[in-house]
C-alpha cells in the first residue's frame, strides 16, 4: 500500500491495555503506517509490563464516568473489571468459574473519555463489561473518530453488564455502522469439550469482538486525508479489502489520482480468507 500515505498521523486509543490479549489489529498499522498508540490501563501490575514497550504512552488509570471505582481483580487479570462476574451464568463454561473468582479489590480513578486532551481516529475498547459507560460518557471523542473496535457480549458475562444490542444502539447513535467482527469467540457448555478441549466453542457466542466505521453518509463526506487513514485502518488492521476498494474510489474521486488500478494490481497477489 505504498501508494496510499497519511500525512497527518493516525491517533490511537487503545482503552483496556491489558497484554492479556493480543491486539495484532493494532501491531499491524503501527508496523505499517505513520501512527502512534495512547493507551489506558488500570491494573498497576499489567501496566508496569505495558511501560516497558519503546515509543509508546500508557496511562495507570482507566477511562470510565470521571468517578473512583472499585477495581475488581480476577485469579485471570483479563477478566478484571469494574464490574462482578456473573458467576450464574459464567459457571455453565469450562474454566470461567475458577478464573473470574476476585482475588483482590483496590479504588480506582476514572477519566471521561471526552475529557482527554487528545482526539483520536482509532478507538479500541476492552474493558470486560464497562463499555457502555465510556461511551456513554465520550460521545464526542467517538463521534469525531473513524473506527471503533469493541469487544461485548451477547449475554452479559458480568452483573450491570449492558448487551451487544445496547452498545450496537449506543454506537449507531453516533453515526456508526457495524461493519464486521474480527473475532467470534464462541464457547461450549459444559461437559462437553471439542478440539481444542476447554477453549474451544461450538455455536453458542460468548464474546464478539466488532469492528464499527462511520456510516456512510459520513464516508460521503469524507475529506482526503480520513479517506486516507479509514483506508490504512482498514487495511492493515481489519483486512477488508473490498471495503478499501470502496474507499480507494472514493478517494480518487476527490483527488483525481488512479489508486484504485494500483490497489486491484496489488489485490491480485493476496490471497483472501473468509472469517464467517
Amino acid at each position: 500500500m505504498e501508494f496510499i500515505k497519511n500525512y497527518s498521523t493516525i491517533n490511537i486509543c487503545d482503552i483496556g491495555s491489558s497484554s492479556c490479549e493480543p491486539t495484532e489489529f493494532i501491531e499491524k498499522l503501527l508496523e505499517n503506517t505513520k501512527s502512534k498508540i495512547v493507551g489506558f490501563e488500570p491494573n498497576t501490575d499489567e501496566y508496569k509490563k505495558l511501560k516497558k514497550i519503546p515509543n509508546r504512552i500508557y496511562h495507570n488509570y482507566a477511562i470510565g464516568d470521571g468517578k473512583v471505582h472499585d477495581l475488581n481483580i480476577t485469579a485471570e487479570p483479563g477478566m478484571s473489571s469494574f464490574l462482578e462476574p456473573n458467576l450464574e451464568y459464567l459457571k455453565l463454561f469450562h474454566m470461567f468459574e475458577d478464573w473470574s473468582k476476585i482475588v483482590k479489590k483496590f479504588p480506582t480513578k476514572t477519566k471521561k473519555l471526552d475529557d482527554l486532551n487528545e482526539n483520536f481516529d482509532f478507538i479500541k475498547i476492552d474493558v470486560q463489561g464497562y463499555e457502555s459507560e465510556i461511551i456513554n460518557f465520550g460521545k464526542n471523542k467517538i463521534k469525531d473518530c473513524l473506527v471503533v473496535q469493541i469487544e461485548t457480549s451477547p449475554v452479559p458475562l458480568y452483573h450491570k453488564e449492558k448487551k451487544f444490542s445496547f452498545i450496537l444502539d449506543q454506537l449507531e447513535k453516533l453515526d456508526f455502522n457495524l461493519h464486521m467482527f474480527n473475532k467470534i469467540d464462541s464457547r461450549m457448555f459444559k461437559p462437553m469439550t471439542f478440539k481444542k478441549g476447554v477453549y474451544s466453542g461450538l455455536h453458542h457466542l460468548f464474546q464478539l469482538e466488532c469492528v464499527f466505521i462511520k456510516n456512510f453518509e459520513n464516508i460521503n463526506k469524507m475529506n482526503e486525508e480520513d479517506l486516507k487513514k479509514i483506508i490504512l485502518i482498514m487495511f492493515w488492521s481489519f483486512k477488508s479489502y473490498d471495503l478499501v476498494d470502496f474507499l480507494i474510489s472514493k478517494l480518487d474521486s476527490i483527488t483525481g489520482e488512479k489508486n484504485l488500478s494500483s490497489y486491484r494490481k496489488l489485490m491480485s497477489s493476496i490471497q483472501i480468507v473468509k472469517n464467517y
